[in-house]
This record gives C-alpha cells, structure tokens and sequence, in this order.
C-alpha cells in the first residue's frame, strides 16, 4: 500500500479489517504501508493509529517525510531502501495498492517499480516497461488516485 498524505484515506479501513481479522486468529499474509507527508509533527495523520498497527504486526510502515530533513524524502524513494522486501513479496503474488496524487507521486512510483524490474530481471528499461503494463493489466497494480 502506498499512500501519501489524503491517499491513506482508503488504507484505513483495509488496516482494520486486517486488524479485525487477526484478532479472529487469521493467519495474515506480509503487508507494507509507504506513508509520506511533509513533517512527522505537523501532517502525520493517524500517526499512533498506523503505529500501533505495526507494533501488533498488522503491517509494516515505511514513511517518508519530504521537509523533515535537508532533502526532501518521498514515498518512492523509500520503496527503493525497502527494494528487496518489495520484490519478494512481487515474486510471491502481492498486489500494490496506490492511493492520493496521479500527477507527480503516482508516475514516479510507477518509474520506481519499473526500474526495479529491469535491474532485478537484468532487463532494458523499456522492457521493464512493458512489464508494468502487464503487472498492471493483471490487477497488480491497482489505482485510486487523483490529478489536480
């Protein structure tokens, strides 16, 4: 699940039916959370929310604050410190979930998998290209964005 800013919105409820389905005793399958905003102490929404479900195993959150540091950090740039549990779990069938801005964020996700695809597949960028459509015609890359 990537999700920055307002693009957690649709997560929440996908966090708590997980969480509602561990509490039942269901075996739950590995699930990321990339959350971005601009400072942790100003933007952070559902900050002890997001938190607790990780310390309960609900999911793993990576989150990326852009005007916390001298350089700007971005969802997508956390994807790639985290590129060799993202491609395990592709390799073992998960679908990636994005959510929140279509004009800038979600190309530069999109330009981040599909790099990870060339360089772990050995492969040009252009047929890493076709790759992502593919994974993306196949419903594994699914879209809930917005353009402004």
């Amino acid at each position: 699940m990537i999700g920055p800013g307002t693009g957690l919105a649709p997560f929440r409820g996908f966090i708590q039916a997980r969480r509602a389905l561990k509490t039942d005793g269901a075996d739950l399958g590995e699930a990321m959370l990339f959350f971005g905003c601009r400072h942790p102490d100003q933007d952070f929404i559902y900050e002890e929310e997001l938190k607790a479900a990780e310390a309960d195993g609900v999911i793993a959150l990576h989150t990326a604050f852009s005007r916390a540091q001298a350089e700007r950090v971005y969802v997508q740039d956390v994807l790639r410190q985290q590129q060799a549990q993202v491609w395990r779990l592709i390799e073992d069938g998960a679908i990636i979930y994005v959510c929140g801005d279509g004009a800038s964020m979600e190309p530069d996700v999109r330009r981040t998998l599909t790099k990870l695809y060339a360089e772990q597949a050995d492969v040009s960028f252009a047929e890493a290209e076709v790759w992502m459509e593919e994974f993306a015609a196949s419903g594994r890359y699914v879209l809930d964005v917005w353009a402004g």
